[in-house]
């Protein structure tokens, strides 16, 4: 073995932790992550600092909080000094940093590299989406590569929007599909294009299984949406004890989706995953051809979660589990012992100093809450508790994490919420109320205070007396419409009407690319 390891890191996008027969999934195939868990470790209950996509990927990569990092939502103002991220730290030591697939570093492609040498990005037309006019237009890699084959624009179905929730089937076959892509590129860099000098830091990101849930064409017919199981609902969801719930569904039209459309939405959702584990066994593959098994630490994770109608909700941002948890697995043979499960806490900070660790840079942030995973594997203390926050005011919430116990606390009306998650995992019977465990929650929200005033940001989240904020109760505003979204979700098929506006809305983009 080299004197540092490789390092590969492969994340996906808003991938729930039980998506995997490694954690007790019956019904999903993930023969290939599946093998990678048996040959590495399962960590049993990894947390995201923020459930959402850009504020938790710059975490990951610098190892601080969101709300330190001013990274509040899907849209990051600052830059970041890229000589303290992951790839900017590896960079200095030696090693060729690249990145494939979503990062999501930036609103824009190309704009933020973190300090990684080289990019090749699938940005879900970011660079489109973004632009106020044909000439501030930025495609990514992966736009290229569809507009070279004249397919820029239709890889999905157009009567769908990029944050529906609608079950449709991807319009692309799998040789074209983004996920194909990623995969495809992620090969070919470790078979032609990685540097045979040095060690080498690739993160490889898929888009998927984050909305839409369109099915990829060849795994159709994988998923009986009848066989999917219930979300986790019970009768306190969106009740009267925090009436942000009942607002955020109207606002999101949450309540017009059918059960049968909810079923075929989770198996869509599979689906994706399936796509993605075939991607990762041919990375595996690839390792093992080119002889860099044995040097490679290998990574697995999400930036977050999906709650997929669990509390009546879907998306992200909530603390429920299906939110905030995600699949960690790590292998590096002979170093890590293959069939362990590590049934701590843990974060995905940690895998700043774990990764630092790997690569023999012993950096002791102070100002960074994460832990090794090596260490904790080795028998040091890990987490007693876990933080996540989402920062998007006035809806600002946090969440801390224990063994046993979960707490919630919502700037928007200063709700609460308790769940003792050993005797209700589900989370459907909050206890924020109940005298009995009045010390529980209060000792939970002096944790809160005390993590923020160390690692986050005491401006955002805290009053002038130190106690966590609170703001008057808003509703949650109705979003900016879309044209036919006041349909219910399973009235919402193509129409002419519909097939012709979404259709014409695309082609003005591609008329705007022609020279």
């Amino acid at each position: 073995m080299q004197e540092k390891p490789n390092i590969l890191m492969i994340f996906t996008d808003q991938q729930r932790w039980d998506t995997l027969a490694a954690y007790g999934n019956q019904k999903i195939h993930t023969p290939n992550l599946d093998r990678l868990a048996a040959q590495g470790v399962v960590f049993e209950t990894a947390i995201t600092p923020c459930p959402l996509c850009m504020p938790a990927r710059a975490s990951v990569m610098t190892g601080k909080s969101s709300s330190a990092l001013q990274c509040m939502e899907n849209s990051y103002p600052k830059s970041v000094d890229n000589r303290e991220t992951i790839a900017g730290l590896l960079a200095e030591s030696g090693y060729h940093c690249q990145a494939i697939g979503k990062m999501h570093f930036s609103n824009t492609p190309y704009e933020e590299t973190y300090g990684m040498h080289h990019m090749i990005l699938s940005e879900e037309t970011r660079g489109v989406r973004t632009a106020k006019k044909a000439d501030d237009i930025v495609l990514d890699d992966y736009d290229k590569f569809l507009a070279e084959r004249k397919l820029w624009g239709w890889d999905k179905p157009t009567e769908i929007g990029y944050n529906e929730i609608k079950p449709l089937v991807a319009p692309l076959p799998k040789e074209t599909h983004v996920t194909q892509w990623c995969g495809d590129q992620t090969v070919a860099w470790l078979k032609e294009c990685r540097p045979k000098n040095k060690p080498f830091f690739l993160w490889s990101s898929f888009v998927k299984p984050h909305v839409p849930y369109d099915c990829p064409q060849h795994l159709l017919a994988m998923y009986d949406p009848a066989q999917m199981d219930e979300p986790w609902v019970s009768e306190q969801d969106g009740c009267s004890l925090n009436p942000y719930f009942a607002s955020y569904r109207k606002a999101k039209e949450f309540d017009l989706y059918s059960e049968e459309a909810g079923r075929k939405a989770k198996a869509y959702y599979y689906a994706n995953i399936t796509f993605i584990d075939e991607q990762v066994g041919r990375i595996l593959d690839a390792l093992d051809e080119q002889g860099l098994a044995d040097s490679t630490l290998v990574i697995f994770s999400s930036d977050h979660g999906d709650l997929l109608g669990d509390h009546r909700l879907w998306y992200k941002c909530f603390g429920f589990e299906g939110s905030l948890r995600v699949p960690l697995l790590m292998r590096l043979p002979d170093h890590l012992h293959a069939g362990t499960r590590y049934e701590g806490l843990t974060s995905l900070l940690d895998l700043f100093p774990t990764i630092l660790d790997a690569a023999g840079l012993n950096h002791r942030y102070t100002d960074r809450p994460g832990i090794s995973l090596l260490d904790m594997l080795e028998g040091k203390d890990g987490h007693e508790r876990v933080f996540s926050e989402v920062m998007d005011s006035p809806y600002t919430m946090s969440h801390v994490r224990t063994a046993q116990y979960k707490y919630l606390f919502y700037q928007n009306g200063a709700y609460e919420q308790l769940f003792d998650l050993g005797k209700d995992p589900m989370e459907l019977h909050d206890l924020a109320g109940d005298s009995r465990y009045e010390q529980v929650r209060q000792s939970l929200r002096d944790w809160a205070e005390s993590y923020i005033a160390e690692y986050g940001n005491p401006k955002l989240h805290l009053d002038e007396k130190g106690s966590l904020r609170s703001e008057p109760y808003h509703v949650h505003t109705e979003p900016k419409q879309r044209p036919f979204s006041r349909m219910p979700w399973d009235g919402r098929f193509p129409s002419d009407e519909q097939t012709l506006f979404f259709t014409k809305d695309r082609r003005d983009w591609l008329d705007a690319l022609q020279p």
